[in-house]
């Protein structure tokens, strides 16, 4: 079986209870936490994986130089959809029967979860989408013209744009009736999604903000400064700094 090569730089990592689905510049591996053992290598990505995410019992990944989307067996690893993005993929998230795609092309592209088909084409931003997240209600983008976009599900209508980041947005995380967002200006900025209304923003980084995750209470922040910290949602007050 192949395993990761020490070489290849990990660009992104998702974790569900024991598992791992590791995206590196080499392929995206399967591994078992407890064992430290690689499960499966999922094979067919050519070059880097930006993006991967557990969904239920299947594993989605966006490949950057070879354009797909793909969708995996969690315990067979094996491949059960291939989807052609159009571009490179920085980002992916999955609800239910849709699929999310954030492109190098500066669009958002929704896919039927079943066919692969296309549903929408998303052109509102004006350069690239690095970030994606989607629940029953919202869909929200983040992107290099420094906007996060709100779009409502499933009519993928421009709902609102959230203006106030001074660089690259790079990720965002949309939970309830919030939404978090990182970015290039070192901030993490929190918004409430019902408005549009700018609640917080979450200073403390010396540099980009690169993943955020929003987590009940909690928002988790990791940036290129090597540190990762964990912020109050509701006060915005930084609670732990782990570097």
């Amino acid at each position: 079986m192949k395993t990761p090569n020490d070489k290849a730089a990990v660009s992104v990592v998702a974790v569900q209870g024991n598992l791992a689905a590791v995206g590196t510049f080499d392929g995206l591996f399967l591994i078992d936490l407890a064992t430290a053992s690689v499960l499966h290598a999922l094979q067919g990505h050519t070059g880097n994986v930006m993006s991967v995410i557990f969904d239920g019992d299947e594993i989605i990944s966006g490949g950057y130089y070879d354009q797909t989307v793909r969708v995996w067996d969690k315990m067979s690893g094996r491949e059960t959809l291939r989807i052609d993005a159009g571009s490179w993929v920085w980002s992916v998230a999955a609800h239910e029967n849709l699929l999310v795609a954030g492109l190098r092309d500066n669009t958002v592209r929704v896919f039927d979860r079943a066919s692969g088909g296309p549903r929408h084409v998303l052109t509102e931003a004006t350069d690239e989408v690095y970030a994606v997240a989607i629940d029953a209600q919202r869909m929200v983008s983040g992107s290099d013209d420094r906007k996060v976009r709100v779009y409502a599900v499933p009519s993928f209508e421009l709902v609102r744009v959230l203006e106030g980041h001074t660089n690259v947005v790079y990720s965002v995380a949309l939970e309830g009736d919030r939404i978090v967002s990182g970015s290039a200006d070192n901030t993490v900025r929190v918004w409430d999604a019902r408005n549009g209304d700018a609640l917080h923003v979450l200073q403390g980084h010396s540099n980009d903000v690169l993943s955020v995750s929003l987590l009940g209470s909690e928002i988790v922040s990791g940036s290129e400064d090597k540190s990762v910290r964990i912020w109050d949602a509701e006060t915005g007050a930084s609670t732990r700094v782990l570097d």
